[in-house]
């Protein structure tokens, strides 16, 4: 994942230039994600292909309770049936859904690449080209499309749907609030709260900046009094929820030392939908950036 250094220095590739119409699509994914109603919010973002990308069906698939099966959780558009899409695929199999998530990696097929494929002999009909991109979180997922047009998905059609993978974080924030509250939080991790800047910090991090656990009074803004002054508008920027935006993050930033040079941190953190009473959470990692 390309991240970037609060001094303008771009760590690794560089982020592919977004269009109008990708943008368009965060900003009604961030809409999304910030709604009041938690049980809307995935077919919600599942209907977005539809919207921004010329999907006619689109589909989210997470690992079953036996983790041999990749389930169906929720879809939008046309039936399912028109396209053959089943309810399940086995994990170990050779469909498309099962190559994206055992790879981690986007499948893309046109109407003749899927014409000569096993799983076209499921398919009542033919013409259409097929999307799969894996999707982060707990055991992780895919995100699948699928579109009639002639062209498959161009360009921006592609970008839409990674913009939507990763809005689309799977159902592992399930529980993980209780985590943080039972102690459970791994040193390297932390949790933010964004509607009151409470933070959960591990003791790796703690020392990272400097502080030990005793002496973190559970406010982000301790830890950003603590970070270079050049490089707080750029982690502001990642941790206040009027600028948060959906999917993962990541940043490289300094903070000050008791002697010698700044040191090189890289955070990686994903907003997580709040819901059943409990707030917007940012969660992730914090890690000495010249270790990775």
């Amino acid at each position: 994942m390309p991240h970037k250094r609060c001094n303008g220095e771009v760590a690794g590739e560089d982020a592919a230039e977004r269009g109008p119409r990708t943008l368009r699509a965060e900003g009604a994914l961030n809409a999304i994600v910030a709604g009041p109603v938690p049980q809307d919010r995935l077919r919600g973002i599942l209907e977005q292909a539809l919207v921004f990308a010329g999907a006619s069906f689109a589909a989210l698939y997470t690992p079953g309770d036996d983790r041999e099966l990749l389930c169906l959780v929720e879809s939008a558009g046309v039936p399912r049936s028109l396209y053959g899409v089943r309810d399940s695929y086995p994990a170990s199999g050779g469909s498309p859904v099962a190559d994206a998530h055992r790879a981690g990696e986007a499948v893309w097929i046109g109407p003749e690449e899927f014409a000569g494929s096993a799983e076209s002999r499921h398919v009542p009909s033919s013409g259409f080209s097929l999307a799969v991109l894996p999707v982060r979180g707990d055991g992780g997922g895919c995100f699948l499309a699928l579109t009639e047009r002639p062209d498959g998905f161009d360009a921006d059609d592609r970008t839409c749907l990674e913009v939507i993978a990763e809005a689309m974080t799977c159902p592992a924030p399930a529980g993980t609030a209780d985590r943080v509250e039972a102690g459970d939080l791994q040193p390297d991790a932390f949790t933010l709260a964004m509607d009151t800047g409470r933070a959960e910090v591990g003791d790796d991090i703690l020392r990272l900046f400097g502080l030990a656990p005793g002496e973190f009074d559970g406010k982000v803004e301790t830890l950003l009094g603590l970070t270079v002054p050049e490089d707080l508008p750029s982690l502001m920027s990642v941790t206040e929820s009027d600028h948060m935006t959906i999917g993962e993050r990541e940043l490289e930033f300094r903070v000050l030392q008791p002697t010698g040079p700044p040191k090189w941190l890289r955070l990686s953190g994903r907003l997580l939908p709040g819901g059943d009473g409990r707030p917007a959470l940012m969660v992730g990692t914090v890690a000495d950036a010249s270790t990775l």
